[in-house]
């Protein structure tokens, strides 16, 4: 994959990395955030008062499980941004020294 992001322009990079971005910050607010917030939420011991029954073991590891997956998207989507962001970084310094030095 950074070989073909070496081939794209500058302006390409900058294009992809904010189609990226806009993935993770969605994938984010959408899936990852309300996947730990239901975790965390069925993972709390019932008040005994209540009457409610505990959660199986099974519905909490189905719900790690979630976590998990989501987590491993999220950690491919910041890798691929990491990578168009030091190729933008690349380009922008070396027209950066091609202005200081002529």
């Amino acid at each position: 994959m950074s070989s073909s992001i070496d081939n794209l322009t500058l302006r390409e990079k900058l294009r992809d990395a904010e189609h990226v971005l806009r993935e993770l910050a969605e994938h984010l607010e959408q899936g990852f955030i309300p996947k730990v917030h239901e975790l965390k939420k069925i993972s709390r011991q019932p008040d005994p008062a209540s009457g409610a029954a505990p959660v199986a073991d099974v519905t909490i590891r189905s719900y790690v499980s979630g976590v998990v997956e989501s987590d491993r998207f999220t950690g491919g989507l910041v890798e691929s941004l990491e990578k168009y962001l030091n190729a933008i970084q690349k380009d922008v310094s070396e027209v950066v020294n091609r202005g200081i030095s002529s």
